[in-house]
């Protein structure tokens, strides 16, 4: 289980996140399709193949995958941290300013953690191995 605890984790808070700006932390509605409605949609397909990384990181065991699956939900978070960039509305109160772009920027930190803390695991696991074969 110890080696599961960080892609669930992962997988978590992407998965809540993606329910949330989906739902109740949604961008502004109107009769046109905003700017915020279309960065929340390129953001939910980030938080996407985020869990679906954070996913192939906990079902395969190969070390190869797990290390590029760790190394892409790293940069995929740094990428949705960057997302609110793309567009949202003018105004400060609006409900896209205030819930839907904070949730991508807080998750985005929680993900990029926990990633940073697998990759830096599988980096010493890895040395530590490999000056045991030597030995």
């Amino acid at each position: 289980m110890k080696n599961k605890l960080i892609p669930i984790v992962k997988t978590t808070a992407a998965a809540v996140t993606l329910v949330g700006v989906n739902t109740f932390l949604h961008p502004c509605s109107g009769m046109m399709v905003m700017k915020c409605q279309r960065t929340t949609n390129i953001g939910s397909a980030v938080l996407a193949l985020i869990i679906a990384a954070s996913l192939a990181e906990m079902f395969i065991s190969k070390k190869l995958i797990q290390r590029l699956t760790g190394v892409i939900t790293t940069l995929m978070s740094i990428a949705l941290f960057f997302i609110p960039l793309l567009g949202h509305c003018g105004g400060a109160r609006m409900h896209c300013n205030t819930h839907t772009m904070p949730a991508f920027r807080i998750s985005a930190l929680v993900i990029l953690a926990f990633a940073l803390a697998g990759v830096i695991r599988e980096i010493i696991s890895s040395a530590g191995s490999e000056v045991n074969e030597t030995a």
